[in-house]
């Protein structure tokens, strides 16, 4: 309404002013207001932004995982929700506690969206959890998404990744601050994240619309909560333009090069860290790495040595691969209760070792990796199109004999024809350039020891062919250890005796050069490494006529006494011999001296007791020495207090480095306001109008240097230069802070005006 003045003649003809209210115009009063409340602007965008991000990240896993986004959005909104009542508390310690206090419940729930077992939530499942995550997280970089792998642990890690991207994005954009809500730009930076990383990573349709879709939802996080009525028209025009001009320019800056090439650096991250091997043996000295570096973790039933390559040809110097395998079966077929007794499902998963062929133990039957042809090669093998590397997981099917000795010694010698080509190796003059090479077929153990044929079946010069290929000394050993012997086994017990005899053999990763040949290990050098042992036991049992192979690839390795698993490291790299046994199939011995790196403790395993009394005797007569079987690994477990201990220190230290961030963007604050804030935190704040001159005469009472404190910010009101308290003064003020206060008082003065 307003009011005018008009001009009005009286009766009596006298003129008077008589006011004249007129309707005032229409008002607008809610024009000017946000269009949505600041929290429920935020919440919106908040929302809708980590909905659409991980929808996304849920893909990086196959099959797809959309349920899973929706319950990490409500875990977020839930996040939210903590943070937006923490805020309505009155005083700031109290929203700072509160806030603090819910990230506890938070942390849970993301670990439980984010496909973590529940049991693993709760403290004694710590340390168990930390390690799956990191040994996950180690295996990223070269992990193939979508990842259709089996390896629990990186399925588990994918999705929790973007549970916790999600949570901390919630708690950063609604965090209770004193005059603002929350930390918008952090929180934006974890919702790219979110989106970024599987859109980079994954082929996907329609990206122009999914870019703009990210980027209006972006706007909307940042800006709803600013977003008057009046310019709402205005601010739609404005972000559909700025698409429409996108949609144009995205074309253009499309290049088919990368600008980044995230999968190159990926690939190169990963096989840095990644170790290979070459399984064919080389008398020369060995080469393996032993750098103690994880290469790959099996769950299995029982233990076994995880085979990697059979060598079962043996060219007159070395044994080497050369075929595809006999006609014999690998396992027997007419006792079916013996092969479920011997037969386990093993879990392989790949970590940092790069191979093209399936890590397995004794005869593989099956091999199951999703979207890969496992190849069969006919001899208890399988071989991958692609080479296998982090991340990569499988399961097989194995069947691994471990018949007892006496089981063993009851073995019969009908041994199938096939076989002969495992009692069979290579003569040439190694002397003579261009030497007639022939292969040497032993009799089968039983038979008679003097026919020995040649591959035609011929019966050749067979001791001077022996002879000329420098083998003589072995093959009379091989009949001195067979002469009396009745069984296969008890002629398999004296090789490893013979081999296992300290006095006689010793371990050595550098033998001289007479150990190049297995004819100088045995007779001259007598030191070698596990490539001898295992080359000279497998000749001397194909010259008694039992059929032998030499097998490469790793020992048991280090029991995980927290997943179960068996923990194959590269000093677990080793060769041993299987021995055909009818009835059994292939049965493993290992003839390698147990002070080898692949069959002693490691240094980093040890048994709670101190002594791994679950694990089986390591004995040259044993077939399978295990090493490992019940030793856990060294990997100590930390008390679960060291985790929310740890935690605690690092949101003090971000705490920390925020506030000083914004000390430094804002300056140093005035004396004045530092003087009030202390006496507020110190719960000594002054009557309403209490004047500095006031402040000045109650502290000089009982401490002058105080005085002297609230003396310089008064006399500095009168003057251009701000306020500068000396040193001694700012001592004063704190100890009249803490005056009568005890040691809490005193704390808290020093926390109220810390020291400068």
């Amino acid at each position: 309404m307003s009011t005018t003045v008009a001009p009005a003649r009286g009766d009596d003809g006298t003129v008077t002013a008589k006011p004249i209210t007129t309707p005032a115009p229409p008002r607008r009063g809610d024009a000017g207001r946000p269009l949505v409340p600041r929290a429920a602007a935020r919440l919106i965008g908040f929302a809708a932004l980590a909905l659409w991000g991980a929808l996304h990240w849920m893909q990086l896993l196959e099959p797809a995982e959309p349920g899973r986004a929706w319950l990490v959005v409500l875990v977020g909104l839930a996040a939210a929700g903590a943070m937006l009542a923490a805020g309505r508390l009155g005083a700031a310690r109290a929203r700072t506690l509160a806030a603090l206090g819910a990230l506890v419940p938070i942390a849970a729930l993301m670990l439980v969206a984010g496909r973590v077992a529940d049991e693993l939530v709760l403290p004694t499942g710590w340390t168990e959890l930390a390690g799956g995550i990191s040994r996950a997280v180690e295996d990223l970089p070269g992990v193939r998404v979508p990842y259709r792998g089996l390896d629990e642990w990186v399925r588990t890690a994918i999705p929790l990744g973007g549970s916790a991207l999600v949570a901390l994005a919630a708690v950063l954009a609604f965090w209770p601050r004193r005059s603002k809500l929350g930390f918008p730009a952090l929180a934006l930076l974890a919702l790219m994240t979110l989106y970024v990383v599987p859109v980079v990573a994954l082929v996907m349709e329609h990206e122009f619309w999914r870019g703009a879709a990210f980027t209006l939802l972006m706007v909307a996080f940042l800006r709803l909560e600013t977003l008057r009525r009046t310019d709402t028209v205005a601010a739609a025009t404005l972000a559909l333009a700025a698409t429409v001009v996108a949609f144009a320019a995205a074309p253009a800056l499309n290049r088919d090069q990368p600008w980044f090439d995230y999968e190159t650096w990926a690939a190169e991250t990963s096989t840095s860290k990644s170790t290979t091997f070459t399984w064919t043996h080389n008398y020369d000295g060995l080469n393996w790495p032993r750098d103690g570096r994880e290469l790959l973790r099996v769950s299995a039933r029982q233990p076994a040595y995880w085979k990697a390559e059979n060598l079962d040809f043996f060219d007159g110097e070395k044994w080497v691969r050369s075929r595809l395998g006999s006609a014999t079966p690998d396992i027997p077929e007419d006792d079916p209760r013996l092969v479920r007794r011997y037969t386990q499902e093993i879990k392989v998963s790949i970590r940092n070792l790069r191979t093209d062929q399936f890590i397995l133990a004794g005869v593989a039957r099956d091999v199951q990796i999703p979207r890969l042809n496992d190849l069969p090669t006919l001899d208890g093998l399988y071989r991958s199109p692609r080479t296998l590397r982090r991340g990569d997981a499988y399961t097989a099917v194995v069947y691994t004999p471990r018949p007892t000795e006496n089981q063993r010694r009851r073995a019969t010698t009908e041994y199938d024809e096939s076989l002969r080509e495992y009692a069979s190796i290579l003569a040439t003059d190694p002397n003579l350039t261009g030497a007639p090479r022939d292969f040497l077929q032993f009799p089968f153990f039983g038979d008679d020891p003097a026919q020995i044929f040649t591959r035609n079946g011929t019966f050749g010069d067979a001791p001077g062919l022996i002879r000329r290929a420098g083998l003589e000394r072995s093959y009379a050993l091989a009949r001195e250890l067979a002469d009396g012997a009745e069984t296969p086994e008890e002629y398999v017990q004296r090789v490893l005796s013979y081999l296992g005899d300290t006095d006689r053999f010793t371990y050595s990763e550098t033998p001289p050069p007479e150990a190049r040949t297995l004819e100088g290990f045995l007779f001259e050098a007598r030191q070698g490494y596990c490539q001898q042992y295992s080359g000279a036991m497998a000749l001397l049992l194909r010259m008694a006529g039992i059929p032998a192979r030499v097998v490469t690839g790793f020992s048991t390795g280090a029991t995980d006494t927290k997943t179960g698993e068996y923990v194959v490291r590269d000093f677990d790299a080793h060769s041993w011999v299987e021995a055909y046994y009818p009835g059994y199939g292939w049965v493993t011995f290992d003839p390698t001296p147990a002070a080898s790196p692949a069959r002693s403790q490691p240094a980093d395993a040890a048994s709670a007791s101190g002594s791994p009394s679950s694990s089986m005797p390591i004995t040259p007569a044993d077939p399978l020495a295990e090493r490992g079987g019940g030793i856990p690994v060294a990997a100590e477990s930390r008390p679960w207090w060291h985790y929310p201990a740890g935690a605690l220190l690092l949101l003090a230290l971000a705490g920390g480095i925020v506030l000083l961030v914004r000390r430094r963007r804002a300056g140093a604050p005035p004396a004045l306001s530092e003087l009030e804030r202390a006496l507020k935190r110190t719960r000594r704040q002054p009557a309403p109008g209490t004047t500095l001159h006031a402040l000045e005469l109650r502290f000089a009472q009982h401490t002058p240097a105080a005085a002297g404190y609230v003396r310089a910010l008064r006399e500095s009101r009168y003057r251009d230069e701000p306020a500068r308290p000396t040193r001694a003064q700012r001592r004063g003020l704190r100890s009249e802070l803490g005056r009568g206060g005890g040691l809490v008082g005193r704390l808290r003065a020093w926390w109220a005006l810390p020291p400068r």
